[in-house]
């Protein structure tokens, strides 16, 4: 009993490490404490409930709306968080202040969030990745949505996870359509279609991995077809008990007559009717998508192990093979070699030659083996934070070159000056403005030598750049109400740069 007991603990612990994996970022951001922020004037700010009604609202617009997320439409949002549910009325510099800093911890500065956990199988520590929010760049603006860790993990908090999410939604839907409470219904058939949205998104999620890494991709899907699929048939049962309950209903009411909440009632059992059609619909869609990743999952398994063939026949397999199929003419390909022995043998007369005049050697000489280095996998936020830190320390040493010359200038003439030495495209550079961004938290900066401190990142790249250079002390101000114009729909506050 001992034995089953930790077999079980040892083959059961990754799976659900990585099923916490999705709370780790709730509880590391519930942590953050607003009462050093801004002399805490904002105290009563409490970041789990912020990051609940942030998740609702993505999944507002990219689930129920079918759309992306803009910067300002969420700024818009937590703006009226702030307001209602805070009792915080705040002026547009303030919001924008407090959205963000939320912004920026719940994006984890644009990292992911690293949830590191011990793998009892292979006896080394394991470091799994899961992001809340994912951006994309189109047209030059940047979209925001939810990932599907952050929508398993908000459907989570109320749901029961052994389940068939979409099959415990429908039996509360057969309660409510029952009880005649309609509306309530239609917003039972809103959650299911962001189920299955949800596994829309998931299942894109493993064709990914698959498309990348067979192996990975294989235990990507069986887990898939544990959570989700297995459950499509029990779920379109339900679906057509649900739709013919709703007709029922629908001819009971009309043999009522037409009383004062005929209409209205009628309205209802409509829009619930209208809203569970389409979930229907996006369920066959997603139930005719898993069927293409199957076939499509079959034949990248079927051309790996191509890739796989070992040099030598198993024979227990191909004895299983044959009783399978119960083709015992298989047998001919396999043993006819060997009823066609070359018997006759012959030796050629110059070999005596060479054994004679081939000389053995004093020692035997040592097998040399070649040892190559494994080269370390390079993440794609590792990636992003290099040239984020390039950047910024080039930025820094423009900076400090442009104090050499003078010693003070404006944000305005130093754009001018940049676009000049490099290119007029620098100012639409995205890590320009998050440089100056970054700069502004602080009013005076001491650069080289052992000057400044590590409060920010910023401070971290700067100072170990410059370690080796004389330091420069320099203060940073606002240009009055200055603002400077960049592009089209772009524009910043201008600054002074004074060398003290």
């Amino acid at each position: 009993m001992a034995v089953t007991m930790h077999g079980d603990i040892i083959s059961d612990h990754r799976e659900r490490m990585l099923n916490l994996k999705k709370y780790y970022p709730f509880f590391k951001l519930t942590q953050i404490s607003f009462s050093q922020f801004k002399d805490g004037r904002y105290e009563i700010l409490d970041m789990g409930y912020i990051l609940m009604a942030i998740l609702r609202f993505f999944i507002e617009e990219n689930n129920f709306k079918e759309k992306d997320v803009t910067y300002p439409k969420y700024l818009e949002f937590i703006t009226d968080v702030l307001k209602k549910d805070f009792g915080l009325v705040l002026g547009e510099e303030e919001s924008r202040e407090i959205g963000d800093y939320i912004f920026d911890k719940i994006k984890n500065d644009g990292k992911p969030f690293d949830f590191q956990y011990f793998d009892p199988i292979d006896k080394k520590k394991r470091t799994s990745r899961v992001r809340i929010i994912e951006s994309t760049v189109r047209n030059s603006t940047v979209w925001y949505s939810i990932s599907p860790d952050a929508i398993e993990f908000y459907l989570d908090t109320k749901e029961i996870k052994d389940e068939s999410r979409i099959n415990v939604q429908q039996l509360l839907l057969e309660k409510m359509i029952r009880a005649n409470n309609f509306k309530g219904g239609t917003e039972v058939v809103e959650r299911i279609n962001e189920e299955v949205n949800r596994l829309q998104l998931k299942k894109n999620e493993v064709m990914s991995i698959i498309a990348s890494d067979v192996y990975a991709g294989i235990e990507a899907y069986e887990e898939f077809v544990d959570t989700g699929m297995k459950w499509f048939e029990d779920e379109e049962k339900l679906f057509r008990k649900n739709r013919d309950l709703i007709q029922a209903a629908l001819e009971k009411i009309d043999k009522k007559g037409h009383g004062d909440s005929y209409f209205k009632t009628v309205n209802e059992i409509y829009e619930l009717e209208s809203q569970l059609k389409v979930a229907m619909n996006r369920h066959s869609e997603l139930l005719k998508a898993c069927t293409d990743m199957q076939k499509l999952t079959d034949e990248a398994v079927r051309k790996a192990k191509l890739g796989k063939l070992r040099a030598h026949v198993d024979f227990k397999n191909m004895l299983n093979d044959m009783i399978k199929t119960d083709r015992a003419d298989i047998l001919v390909q396999l043993v006819s070699p060997l009823f066609m022995p070359k018997v006759k043998k012959t030796f050629d007369i110059t070999a005596i030659d060479n054994a004679l005049e081939n000389k053995p050697v004093k020692y035997q000489e040592a097998e040399k083996v070649s040892r190559q280095e494994l080269t370390d996998i390079v993440f794609e936020d590792e990636v992003e934070e290099k040239r984020i830190r390039d950047n910024y320390v080039f930025l820094m040493d423009n900076i400090l070159s442009a104090l050499e010359v003078r010693n003070t200038f404006t944000l305005e003439e130093f754009n001018n000056a940049m676009k000049k030495l490099y290119s007029p495209d620098i100012v639409k550079n995205g890590d320009y403005y998050s440089f100056f961004v970054n700069l502004c938290q602080k009013k005076e900066y001491c650069i080289g030598g052992d000057g400044g401190n590590n409060e920010s990142f910023l401070d971290e790249y700067v100072k170990e750049a410059f370690a080796d250079k004389e330091p420069v002390t320099f203060s940073i101000g606002f240009n009055g109400n200055g603002k400077l114009a960049l592009f089209d729909g772009c524009e910043v506050s201008d600054l002074v740069f004074v060398r003290g």
